[in-house]
């Protein structure tokens, strides 16, 4: 909870700008690009915005909650001093995502008496200081949320036609190379690999992080090279998609070892 701002007679603003990536950067919204009609908008209204109270948020995406942020724990540790009477953003996808982080922020800055400024909605401004601000910032934010979900559903169906018919759906998979059509085969010596590990710890009892010692001991990296942590032995080893090597003839030597699983 906020505290009630303990000076009226000044409006002072404090700002936040976010960029989760470097498209986001192309499409307009980079960080200087936010600044300049942040201080724009602030001008015109006539808020008192100092430059250390522009907090900049960079890499983080707009689904994690505005507290739950690095720099929107700032925000939130800035806010409750009482020094602020407005929070400005240049768009509501910048600082929300979530309907329900627009409605229970909104809902705690008007309990501290704090306005929250949209620079750009839908090409206008909007704030919470009238009935009618604070009904457009809700309603914007659900529609936020719904496209959010639908642009995740459409997304999850590709991946799952695209893994069903072996092509490439992620950029790497240890255990698999893509050939020239865009298609995934196994990478017999990685399969053994996964095999040696789903040995040690499902049939020996090894720990997932031992397993990951020894490979490393071995020399043997992951995908894009790097270190075996406990994480990853376990995400590999439970990775269905490696069922899909039973479509694919062995090579002669398969079965030659004690960890190696069914292939044809």
């Amino acid at each position: 909870m906020l505290p009630s701002k303990t000076n009226t007679n000044q409006r002072k603003a404090i700002a936040y700008i976010r960029v989760s990536s470097q498209r986001q950067v192309d499409e307009g919204v980079s960080i200087q690009a936010q600044k300049r009609r942040i201080l724009e908008y602030v001008r015109y209204k006539k808020l008192n915005l100092a430059n250390d109270d522009i907090i900049i948020e960079e890499g983080v995406s707009g689904g994690i909650p505005l507290w739950d942020r690095p720099k929107g724990r700032v925000l939130q540790r800035r806010l409750a001093t009482g020094q602020y009477t407005d929070v400005v953003t240049m768009k509501l996808d910048r600082m929300f995502r979530l309907t329900t982080d627009v409605l229970t922020t909104i809902d705690e800055f008007n309990d501290a008496g704090i306005d929250l400024h949209i620079v750009d909605l839908n090409g206008e401004a909007v704030d919470t200081s009238t009935t009618m601000g604070r009904f457009f910032l809700t309603l914007m934010g659900a529609l936020a949320e719904m496209e959010r979900g639908l642009i995740s559903e459409r997304t999850t169906e590709a991946m799952n036609q695209l893994r069903a018919t072996n092509k490439q759906f992620m950029k790497s998979i240890f255990g698999w190379d893509v050939n020239s059509n865009g298609m995934f085969i196994p990478n017999w010596f990685e399969q053994d690999i996964i095999d040696y590990m789903a040995w040690q710890v499902e049939v020996n009892g090894m720990a997932t992080a031992a397993v990951a010692r020894s490979l490393n001991k071995r020399g043997i990296t992951g995908k894009r090279g790097g270190n075996w942590q406990g994480n990853s032995i376990t995400r590999t080893i439970s990775n269905d998609f490696h069922t899909n090597r039973l479509k694919f003839t062995a090579p002669d030597w398969w079965g030659s070892k004690p960890w190696h699983r069914e292939a044809k």
